[in-house]
C-alpha cells in the first residue's frame, strides 16, 4: 500500500487484491450493480492505518495476517455491519486475533477505519506495560464499548490518514504510536467474548463453504450440506444468515458467479464465456447472462470486452 494514496478499485478482485496485505479474504458482492471502494493506508513504521469505503453490500471471508494486531474503532459511518455474526454499533473497538477468522458483513456506503500493530511490537508493549500476557488479550477476538475511547481513537487514526508521517519515521514513532494504541484499548470497558453459539455456528459454516468450493460445478444439497455440518436444515440456514446474510443456495450462486467472472477476466482473450459457464454448472446460457449482469451490473461479454479494452 501507498500512503496517502488512495487505491479506487471498481471490482472486487481489485479490492481483494489491495487487501491482501492485511487479509487473507474473499471478498464477493451482496449487492447487484457496479462496486466503486477505495483503500486510503499511511505507516508509521511498520504499523499499518487505513480506511475502507464501499459503495456496495460486501461480505468479506477468511483469514487476517498472522503477523499483525488489528483495532478498528466503530463509529456512525461503519455500523450496521456485522462482525462473525455480531452487529458493530456506535461506540464499539473491534479487537482482532492475529491469523483469525473473517467473517464481515459490509454495508453500502460503509467507511471504517483500522490499525494494525506488528505482533512483536504489540506482545512487547502488553507485556512490558500492562504486565499481562499478551496471548490472552488476542486469543479470540472481542467487541470493547466506550464512546469515549473509541473517539479519541477515530480522531488519531484520521489524523494519520490526513497527514502522515514520513516512511523512514523510525521505531520510536511506530513504538509510541501503538502504546497508545493498545492503552486505549486497555481503558475502554464491557468487554464481550464470542458466544459458545457463534463459534458453532461458524464451524457449520466453514464445514458447509469448503464442500460447496470443492464442487461449484455442482453445488451440494440442502441434505449434503446438513450431512456434513451435523446440523439441522434450520440451525444451518440460520448460521448462514447470520454470518453471511444469505441463504446457503444463495451464498453457493454468488460463489459459482464470482468464480465466472474470474476465469472470464483471466481469459478474456478467449471466446470462452459460454464454456466458463457450463463448467460452473450453468446449463442455460440466457439464464448465466441474467444472473450474471444481475449481481455485477453487466453481461459476462461486456466483462471480457472491457477487460479487452484494458489490457
Amino acid at each position: 500500500m501507498n500512503e496517502l494514496n488512495p487505491i479506487r478499485c471498481h471490482s472486487v478482485e481489485q479490492l481483494q487484491e489491495a487487501l491482501g496485505q492485511i487479509w487473507e479474504v474473499e471478498v464477493t458482492q451482496s449487492e447487484p450493480g457496479p462496486i466503486e471502494a477505495v483503500l486510503t493506508a499511511a505507516q508509521v513504521g511498520d504499523c499499518l492505518v487505513y480506511e475502507s469505503d464501499s459503495s456496495r453490500s460486501l461480505l468479506c471471508s477468511g483469514t487476517r495476517s498472522e503477523d499483525y494486531w488489528t483495532i478498528s474503532p466503530i463509529t456512525r459511518r461503519c455500523v450496521g455491519g456485522r462482525f462473525r455474526g455480531q452487529q458493530l454499533d456506535e461506540g464499539q473497538l473491534l479487537v482482532l486475533d492475529p491469523g483469525g477468522e473473517v467473517y464481515q458483513r459490509i454495508a453500502a456506503g460503509h467507511r471504517q477505519q483500522a490499525i494494525s500493530i506488528p505482533l512483536d511490537i504489540a506482545e512487547r508493549i502488553v507485556q512490558a506495560e500492562h504486565q499481562t500476557s499478551a496471548e490472552a488479550m488476542w486469543e479470540r477476538w472481542c467487541l470493547k464499548s466506550d464512546p469515549r475511547v473509541t473517539a479519541q481513537m477515530t480522531r488519531m487514526l484520521e489524523q494519520l490518514l490526513s497527514a502522515p508521517q514520513p516512511r523512514a519515521v523510525g521505531t520510536r514513532a511506530e513504538m509510541n504510536l501503538a502504546s497508545r494504541m493498545i492503552a486505549l484499548v486497555q481503558e475502554a470497558r464491557q468487554v464481550r467474548h464470542a458466544r459458545s453459539s457463534l463459534v458453532q455456528r461458524r464451524r457449520i459454516v466453514r464445514r458447509a463453504e469448503e464442500l460447496i468450493r470443492s464442487r461449484l460445478d455442482n453445488p451440494p444439497s440442502v441434505t449434503e450440506l446438513c450431512e456434513v455440518t451435523h446440523a439441522s436444515r434450520r440451525l444451518l440456514f440460520y448460521a448462514f444468515n447470520e454470518l453471511l446474510g444469505r441463504s446457503p443456495a444463495a451464498h453457493a450462486k454468488i460463489l459459482r458467479l464470482h468464480a465466472a467472472r474470474r476465469g472470464i477476466l483471466a481469459r478474456s482473450s478467449e471466446r470462452c464465456v459460454q464454456q466458463i459457464g457450463f463448467d460452473l454448472g450453468f446449463w442455460h446460457p440466457g439464464q448465466f447472462a441474467i444472473d450474471y449482469a444481475r449481481l455485477f451490473g453487466e453481461s459476462p461479454s461486456m466483462t471480457r470486452l472491457r477487460n479487452n479494452r484494458t489490457s
